[in-house]
Protein backbone atom coordinates (compact mmCIF):
# COMPACT_ATOMS: atom_id res chain seq x y z
CA UNK A 1 0.00 0.00 0.00
CA UNK A 2 1.26 3.47 -0.83
CA UNK A 3 1.73 5.68 2.22
CA UNK A 4 0.76 9.32 2.30
CA UNK A 5 4.45 10.25 2.09
CA UNK A 6 4.71 8.24 -1.14
CA UNK A 7 1.94 10.06 -3.04
CA UNK A 8 3.16 11.31 -6.40
CA UNK A 9 1.62 14.75 -6.88
CA UNK A 10 1.41 15.84 -10.54
CA UNK A 11 1.36 19.50 -9.44
CA UNK A 12 1.98 21.43 -6.23
CA UNK A 13 -1.67 22.51 -6.39
CA UNK A 14 -2.76 18.89 -5.93
CA UNK A 15 -0.68 18.70 -2.75
CA UNK A 16 -2.08 22.01 -1.48
CA UNK A 17 -5.71 21.14 -2.16
CA UNK A 18 -5.44 17.65 -0.67
CA UNK A 19 -3.81 19.07 2.46
CA UNK A 20 -6.71 21.50 2.84
CA UNK A 21 -9.29 18.72 2.39
CA UNK A 22 -7.49 16.61 4.99
CA UNK A 23 -7.39 19.47 7.50
CA UNK A 24 -11.10 20.17 7.02
CA UNK A 25 -11.97 16.48 7.37
CA UNK A 26 -10.02 16.11 10.59
CA UNK A 27 -11.96 19.03 12.04
CA UNK A 28 -15.29 17.28 11.37
CA UNK A 29 -16.21 15.02 14.29
CA UNK A 30 -18.38 12.94 11.95
CA UNK A 31 -15.30 11.76 10.02
CA UNK A 32 -13.79 8.54 11.35
CA UNK A 33 -11.32 7.93 8.52
CA UNK A 34 -10.27 9.33 5.16
CA UNK A 35 -8.60 7.63 2.20
CA UNK A 36 -7.33 8.88 -1.13
CA UNK A 37 -8.62 6.97 -4.15
CA UNK A 38 -8.50 7.27 -7.93
CA UNK A 39 -5.54 8.15 -10.12
CA UNK A 40 -3.71 10.13 -7.44
CA UNK A 41 -3.72 7.10 -5.16
CA UNK A 42 -2.66 4.80 -8.01
CA UNK A 43 0.23 7.05 -9.03
CA UNK A 44 -1.17 7.72 -12.50
CA UNK A 45 -2.56 11.24 -12.00
CA UNK A 46 -1.92 13.96 -14.58
CA UNK A 47 -1.91 17.74 -14.19
CA UNK A 48 -5.62 17.83 -15.13
CA UNK A 49 -6.67 14.97 -12.81
CA UNK A 50 -9.23 15.53 -10.10
CA UNK A 51 -8.86 14.34 -6.51
CA UNK A 52 -10.96 11.41 -5.28
CA UNK A 53 -11.50 11.06 -1.53
CA UNK A 54 -13.51 8.44 0.37
CA UNK A 55 -14.66 9.36 3.86
CA UNK A 56 -15.80 6.92 6.50
CA UNK A 57 -18.30 8.66 8.75
CA UNK A 58 -20.19 7.95 11.94
CA UNK A 59 -23.45 8.85 10.22
CA UNK A 60 -24.09 11.84 12.47
CA UNK A 61 -23.37 14.38 9.69
CA UNK A 62 -22.21 16.94 12.24
CA UNK A 63 -20.56 19.33 9.78
CA UNK A 64 -20.57 18.32 6.15
CA UNK A 65 -19.98 21.77 4.67
CA UNK A 66 -16.36 20.98 3.81
CA UNK A 67 -17.48 18.18 1.47
CA UNK A 68 -19.12 20.62 -0.92
CA UNK A 69 -16.69 23.50 -0.44
CA UNK A 70 -15.21 25.12 -3.54
CA UNK A 71 -11.62 24.11 -4.25
CA UNK A 72 -8.95 25.23 -6.68
CA UNK A 73 -9.11 21.74 -8.22
CA UNK A 74 -12.12 19.44 -8.66
CA UNK A 75 -12.48 17.22 -5.60
CA UNK A 76 -14.89 14.28 -5.56
CA UNK A 77 -15.73 13.28 -1.98
CA UNK A 78 -17.92 10.29 -1.16
CA UNK A 79 -18.93 9.76 2.45
CA UNK A 80 -20.53 6.63 3.92
CA UNK A 81 -20.52 4.72 7.18
CA UNK A 82 -18.48 1.56 7.70
CA UNK A 83 -21.53 -0.61 7.12
CA UNK A 84 -22.54 1.27 4.00
CA UNK A 85 -19.06 0.93 2.49
CA UNK A 86 -18.78 -2.76 3.38
CA UNK A 87 -22.19 -3.50 1.84
CA UNK A 88 -20.83 -2.22 -1.48
CA UNK A 89 -17.97 -4.74 -1.61
CA UNK A 90 -20.21 -7.67 -2.73
CA UNK A 91 -22.29 -6.73 -5.79
CA UNK A 92 -25.21 -9.05 -6.45
CA UNK A 93 -26.89 -7.62 -9.57
CA UNK A 94 -25.75 -7.22 -13.19
CA UNK A 95 -23.89 -3.96 -13.62
CA UNK A 96 -23.22 -3.39 -9.92
CA UNK A 97 -19.64 -2.51 -9.04
CA UNK A 98 -17.56 -3.26 -5.96
CA UNK A 99 -16.20 -0.26 -4.12
CA UNK A 100 -13.73 -2.66 -2.56
CA UNK A 101 -11.33 -1.96 -5.41
CA UNK A 102 -11.25 1.73 -4.48
CA UNK A 103 -10.17 0.82 -0.95
CA UNK A 104 -7.67 -1.80 -2.12
CA UNK A 105 -6.01 0.79 -4.37
CA UNK A 106 -6.25 3.60 -1.83
CA UNK A 107 -3.85 5.60 0.31
CA UNK A 108 -4.87 6.10 3.93
CA UNK A 109 -4.88 9.79 4.83
CA UNK A 110 -6.48 9.77 8.28
CA UNK A 111 -7.27 6.68 10.35
CA UNK A 112 -6.86 7.27 14.09
CA UNK A 113 -8.89 4.20 15.07
CA UNK A 114 -7.75 1.85 12.29
CA UNK A 115 -11.17 1.85 10.65
CA UNK A 116 -9.91 2.41 7.09
CA UNK A 117 -7.28 -0.28 7.56
CA UNK A 118 -9.95 -2.75 8.62
CA UNK A 119 -12.13 -1.82 5.64
CA UNK A 120 -9.22 -2.46 3.29
CA UNK A 121 -8.65 -5.86 4.92
CA UNK A 122 -12.38 -6.58 4.68
CA UNK A 123 -12.38 -5.69 0.98
CA UNK A 124 -9.52 -8.10 0.31
CA UNK A 125 -11.23 -10.89 2.27
CA UNK A 126 -14.65 -10.32 0.69
CA UNK A 127 -13.15 -10.29 -2.81
CA UNK A 128 -11.20 -13.47 -2.08
CA UNK A 129 -14.35 -15.33 -0.98
CA UNK A 130 -16.69 -13.73 -3.52
CA UNK A 131 -18.61 -15.84 -6.02
CA UNK A 132 -20.73 -14.24 -8.73
CA UNK A 133 -24.41 -15.03 -8.08
CA UNK A 134 -25.87 -17.53 -10.57
CA UNK A 135 -28.55 -15.09 -11.80
CA UNK A 136 -25.81 -12.64 -12.80
CA UNK A 137 -23.98 -15.29 -14.83
CA UNK A 138 -27.27 -16.34 -16.37
CA UNK A 139 -27.93 -12.73 -17.35
CA UNK A 140 -24.69 -12.56 -19.33
CA UNK A 141 -25.17 -16.00 -20.90
CA UNK A 142 -28.61 -14.97 -22.16
CA UNK A 143 -27.33 -11.58 -23.27
CA UNK A 144 -24.66 -13.07 -25.55
CA UNK A 145 -26.94 -15.82 -26.84
CA UNK A 146 -29.18 -13.00 -28.03
CA UNK A 147 -26.61 -10.41 -29.12
CA UNK A 148 -23.85 -12.53 -30.71
CA UNK A 149 -25.86 -13.27 -33.91
CA UNK A 150 -26.56 -9.54 -34.23
CA UNK A 151 -22.85 -8.77 -33.96
CA UNK A 152 -22.13 -11.25 -36.74
CA UNK A 153 -24.83 -9.64 -38.88
CA UNK A 154 -23.29 -6.21 -38.35
CA UNK A 155 -19.91 -7.49 -39.49
CA UNK A 156 -21.42 -9.14 -42.56
CA UNK A 157 -23.06 -5.88 -43.66
CA UNK A 158 -19.75 -4.05 -43.43
CA UNK A 159 -21.20 -0.60 -42.74
CA UNK A 160 -18.43 1.35 -40.90
CA UNK A 161 -20.63 3.48 -38.64
CA UNK A 162 -22.75 0.49 -37.60
CA UNK A 163 -19.61 -1.54 -36.88
CA UNK A 164 -18.11 1.31 -34.85
CA UNK A 165 -21.26 1.70 -32.81
CA UNK A 166 -21.57 -2.03 -32.15
CA UNK A 167 -17.92 -2.38 -31.12
CA UNK A 168 -18.23 0.50 -28.67
CA UNK A 169 -21.63 -0.52 -27.30
CA UNK A 170 -20.64 -4.12 -26.58
CA UNK A 171 -17.33 -3.42 -24.83
CA UNK A 172 -18.79 -2.51 -21.44
CA UNK A 173 -20.89 -5.68 -21.13
CA UNK A 174 -18.02 -7.81 -22.42
CA UNK A 175 -15.70 -6.49 -19.72
CA UNK A 176 -18.32 -7.22 -17.07
CA UNK A 177 -18.85 -10.72 -18.49
CA UNK A 178 -15.15 -11.58 -18.24
CA UNK A 179 -15.07 -10.49 -14.61
CA UNK A 180 -18.20 -12.55 -13.94
CA UNK A 181 -16.67 -15.62 -15.60
CA UNK A 182 -13.69 -15.20 -13.25
CA UNK A 183 -15.98 -15.09 -10.19
CA UNK A 184 -14.68 -11.63 -9.37
CA UNK A 185 -16.76 -8.62 -8.37
CA UNK A 186 -17.00 -6.03 -11.10
CA UNK A 187 -14.71 -3.05 -10.64
CA UNK A 188 -15.70 0.46 -11.44
CA UNK A 189 -15.13 0.61 -15.17
CA UNK A 190 -13.27 3.88 -15.20
CA UNK A 191 -10.09 3.31 -17.18
CA UNK A 192 -7.68 3.43 -14.25
CA UNK A 193 -9.47 0.82 -12.14
CA UNK A 194 -10.05 -1.53 -15.07
CA UNK A 195 -6.43 -1.30 -16.19
CA UNK A 196 -5.12 -1.86 -12.66
CA UNK A 197 -7.10 -5.08 -12.27
CA UNK A 198 -7.04 -6.58 -15.77
CA UNK A 199 -4.35 -9.04 -14.75
CA UNK A 200 -6.64 -10.42 -12.04
CA UNK A 201 -8.44 -12.16 -14.91
CA UNK A 202 -7.19 -15.70 -15.50
CA UNK A 203 -10.01 -17.33 -17.52
CA UNK A 204 -10.23 -17.88 -20.32
CA UNK A 205 -6.42 -18.05 -20.64
CA UNK A 206 -5.04 -14.82 -22.03
CA UNK A 207 -8.23 -12.88 -21.24
CA UNK A 208 -6.40 -9.79 -19.99
CA UNK A 209 -4.21 -9.52 -23.08
CA UNK A 210 -7.20 -10.13 -25.34
CA UNK A 211 -9.15 -7.32 -23.68
CA UNK A 212 -6.19 -4.99 -24.18
CA UNK A 213 -6.09 -5.98 -27.85
CA UNK A 214 -9.84 -5.34 -28.18
CA UNK A 215 -9.47 -1.86 -26.69
CA UNK A 216 -6.56 -1.00 -29.01
CA UNK A 217 -8.07 -2.42 -32.20
CA UNK A 218 -9.93 -0.77 -35.04
CA UNK A 219 -13.75 -1.12 -34.78
CA UNK A 220 -13.88 -4.06 -37.22
CA UNK A 221 -11.05 -5.96 -35.56
CA UNK A 222 -12.45 -5.11 -32.12
CA UNK A 223 -15.86 -6.56 -32.99
CA UNK A 224 -14.27 -9.69 -34.48
CA UNK A 225 -12.15 -10.18 -31.37
CA UNK A 226 -15.15 -9.58 -29.13
CA UNK A 227 -17.06 -12.39 -30.85
CA UNK A 228 -14.06 -14.69 -30.47
CA UNK A 229 -13.84 -13.94 -26.75
CA UNK A 230 -17.58 -14.44 -26.32
CA UNK A 231 -17.21 -17.91 -27.86
CA UNK A 232 -14.67 -18.73 -25.13
CA UNK A 233 -16.80 -17.24 -22.37
CA UNK A 234 -20.13 -18.90 -23.13
CA UNK A 235 -19.03 -22.42 -22.06
CA UNK A 236 -17.93 -20.94 -18.72
CA UNK A 237 -21.43 -19.56 -18.20
CA UNK A 238 -23.51 -22.40 -19.64
CA UNK A 239 -23.33 -24.49 -16.49
CA UNK A 240 -25.81 -22.19 -14.79
CA UNK A 241 -28.53 -22.45 -17.52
Amino acid sequence: MTTRAGIQYPTTLHRTVLSAVLADAKADSDVCALVLAGSLARGTARADSDIDVLAVTSGQDVDSGWRSAGRLLPVDILARTVGEWRARFSPDRPGDESWGYAFLDSVILHDPEGIAGRLIADAADIHRRYRVPAPVKLHYARLWDHVRPKMLAVLSRGEPIEIGWAAAAMTNDLLRTVWAANDLPNPSLDLGTAQRHLDDLTVPPGAADELRAILRASPTESLQRQIGLIDLLLPLLEGIH
